[in-house]
């Protein structure tokens, strides 16, 4: 039977797993990634990875958590509770240690997704109204305890990747539940289509939308991604169960999603979703992990087509490395993969298996 993530976190948690050998610590430590997972002893932890896949613990969190974000400066980041849940934690640049907490605003929940704004004085929030699924954008002040101060509609119905490109904001409106339970209900229940908007956070007003075509009225878009080059990248789950071969990552292009191209063998082994997406340092390569599927699938963005990819179990967490073409990855087994893309394929490079089962995303170290 094949181990999955969430399975091997509820073995932890139920004292049914064995633990692993306490999380290494150096006094140098090189942070390339960082990311949440789960330790050895069962507790929610912030873990970081160099460039050499060596770990080191951070801080402990009171929740499980899903996405970290860091100011453009890298002294600060903010680590947001998964949906359904409503508590942020704000960690120093390292991630070492928990400055403060706030909440999702009243009978909100948080996405597990948030972005600085690009002058770091403004913290942008994705929140789900609890009862009905809309969308909302809360603009959030740093230097006053991440304060709401604003908030715009998001266009779209369980928003959850949010990010800020060329002075706009940028919303994937998921509107399906991949799952319900713990869910939003209504979200579970909808039929609208997902889509990507792009918000004047001075306004409000959309200036542009792509949404769903009705033959991909299943796929949820979750995670959106800016290029070296000033594209747009997004990356979707089929919220269909038992369908394998739709498209999942697209270009949004002037009001469209204009889909990359993957072969038939590559789209089945993606089985379905797409965890997380991530362009490289160059802007020629992007990479996505499909925890469904085990593998980890490389594209060629000159060419807008998979080039190929590598296998690994529950595999989550991307975050790209200095070189061209590189990244690292991890999965919720506790394993960290250094990856090469190119025009050739996908090759992996290093792999090591450690005592933190990560969870979720990675997000490359600014300190």
């Amino acid at each position: 039977m094949r181990l999955t993530r969430r399975a091997a976190l509820g073995l932890i948690g139920a004292g049914l797993l064995g633990a692993d050998a306490a999380l290494g610590s150096e006094l140098e430590f090189d942070a390339a990634a960082i990311g949440p997972g789960l330790d050895g002893a069962g507790a929610f932890r912030i873990g970081a990875l160099d460039a050499a896949l060596g770990l080191e613990a951070g801080a402990l969190a009171p929740v499980r958590l899903h996405a970290l974000a860091f100011r453009p400066d890298g002294a600060e980041a903010v680590a947001v509770g998964r949906r359904p849940g409503d508590l942020a934690l704000v960690l120093d640049g390292a991630g070492h240690t928990l400055r403060s907490t706030f909440r999702a605003s009243a009978g909100r929940r948080f996405s597990g997704h948030g972005a600085y704004r690009a002058d770091g004085r403004s913290f942008v929030t994705s929140e789900i109204d609890a009862a009905t699924g809309e969308g909302v954008l809360v603009l959030r002040d740093p230097a006053d305890g991440y304060a709401a101060r604003a908030e715009i509609a998001s266009g779209g119905l369980g928003p959850h990747d949010v990010t800020e490109h060329r002075g706009l904001l940028v919303v994937a409106n998921g509107a399906k539940e991949p799952k319900t339970d713990p869910g939003i209900a209504t979200l579970g229940r909808t039929t609208a289509r997902s889509n990507v908007a792009l918000i004047d956070p001075a306004t409000g007003r959309i200036e542009e939308v792509a949404e769903a075509a009705s033959d991909l009225a299943s796929l949820s878009l979750r995670h959106i991604v800016a290029a070296p080059n000033g594209g747009l990248l997004v990356a979707a789950q089929d919220t269909q169960a038992g369908v394998h071969d739709r498209p999942l990552v697209a270009r949004f292009d002037r009001g469209r999603l204009r889909w990359l191209d993957v072969e038939a063998d590559i789209a089945g082994r993606m089985n379905g979703s797409v965890c997380s997406l991530v362009v490289d340092r160059s802007g020629r390569f992007a990479a996505a992990t499909c925890p469904r599927g085990g593998v980890v699938v490389g594209f060629d963005l000159a060419r807008d087509a998979a080039v190929g990819l590598a296998s690994a179990a529950d595999v989550c967490g991307l975050a790209a490395t200095r070189d061209a073409g590189g990244f690292v990855a991890t999965t919720g087994l506790g394993e960290a993969l250094r990856l090469v893309v190119s025009e050739d394929g996908v090759a992996v490079a290093a792999r090591r298996t450690g005592a933190l089962r990560w969870d979720n995303h990675l997000a490359p170290s600014r300190v």
